[in-house]
């Protein structure tokens, strides 16, 4: 059984907040379940998510970290709608004396595309690529290993611009066996242009590039791209 969760972030002034990220965490262990942003209305959704106990964590930049109690996604209750998780502005005094490390934030909203930031984040944890997929922004795995965005089906693998001869459980395994810390960062791109691409194809809908990293002399930094 699987069901959906939203919330609505606000500021103090109980206006909208948007591009906030939005974390669903299993209740046992904190554990990162999915992820979300924000959009103009402050409304974050997450999708296809499987029955159980969570809690939600919000975050932005200039806010203080903001969490909701608990919940229980069940077959009775399979839609979770909370309707305000208010973030506080962090005091003057709190910003004071911070130093500017230039680590990226876990998801980055860019004029073109989502990017999730995997190295180093709480997404890559103990997972395969097939894993942080599933905990990206839009995207859905299901039951049969089946990459979708936004609903729709049906994605092609590209790698280094070429597209992938992997289908169905061979790419899936593919995905399954090709570690999370090896990913830097997906590109999730809903309406991306034709000179995005060395393959072309008549109709582009979505792209999912995951940049990751080949350890061989050097490190070597190569592109899996997803259609």
């Amino acid at each position: 059984m699987r069901g959906k969760v939203s919330v609505a972030i606000l500021n103090e002034q109980t206006a909208a907040l948007e591009n906030a990220t939005v974390e669903l965490l299993r209740s046992k262990d904190s554990g990162l379940v999915k992820s979300a942003l924000t959009d103009k209305n402050g409304i974050a959704e997450m999708e296809n998510v499987k029955t159980g106990s969570y809690f939600l964590k919000a975050t932005m930049v200039g806010y203080s970290n903001t969490y909701s109690p608990f919940f229980d996604l069940t077959a009775e209750k399979p839609v979770i709608t909370i309707t305000s998780l208010a973030m506080l502005q962090k005091a003057g005094s709190e910003l004071q004396g911070v130093t500017v490390t230039g680590k990226k934030p876990f998801i980055q909203r860019l004029n073109d595309r989502i990017v999730v930031n995997v190295e180093n984040s709480i997404v890559s944890a103990g997972s395969s690529a097939l894993d942080v997929l599933e905990r990206s922004p839009g995207i859905t795995v299901d039951q049969n290993d089946a990459v979708s965005l936004r609903g729709r089906a049906g994605v092609i693998i590209m790698i280094d611009g070429k597209p992938s001869p992997m289908t169905g459980a061979d790419l899936a395994n593919y995905l399954r066996g090709l570690p999370s810390n090896a990913i830097e960062r997906i590109d999730i791109i809903t309406n991306p242009s034709a000179s995005a691409f060395v393959y072309r194809k008549p109709i582009f809908r979505y792209i999912l590039p995951l940049h990751y990293k080949v350890h061989d002399l050097n490190w070597m930094i190569s592109k899996l791209f997803i259609h």
